[in-house]
């Protein structure tokens, strides 16, 4: 089995990574590496090949494994229109979700 990573926004606006992983580990160091892609899409996800399911995130997020990852996109799309969560850091809103 092959894994892929996605970089995702608040809003659930996210980016594709192109490489192949072929482990769930290797993933994660590449998401490390990322550098200022953090800044504009701080949630990243381990994604099946296909893209369609979540098969790791971070610890605070780990619920969501299993997830499609178009369930995962509208949670994030419906709690970016709350007010509250305008302007805040990325862990701050991680509770929220």
């Amino acid at each position: 089995m092959k894994f892929r990573l996605i970089c995702m926004g608040f809003d659930g606006e996210y980016k594709k990574e192109s490489p192949k992983f072929n482990t769930i580990q290797e993933a994660w160091e590449y998401s490390n590496d990322l550098g200022s892609k953090w800044h504009f899409y701080p949630f990243h996800f381990v994604t099946t090949e296909s893209f369609k399911t979540i098969r790791d995130t971070c610890l605070k997020l780990e619920y969501m494994n299993g997830w499609r990852t178009t369930k995962v996109v509208k949670t994030f799309l419906e709690l970016s229109k709350d007010p509250d969560m305008q302007e805040i850091e990325p862990e701050e809103y991680m509770w929220g979700l």
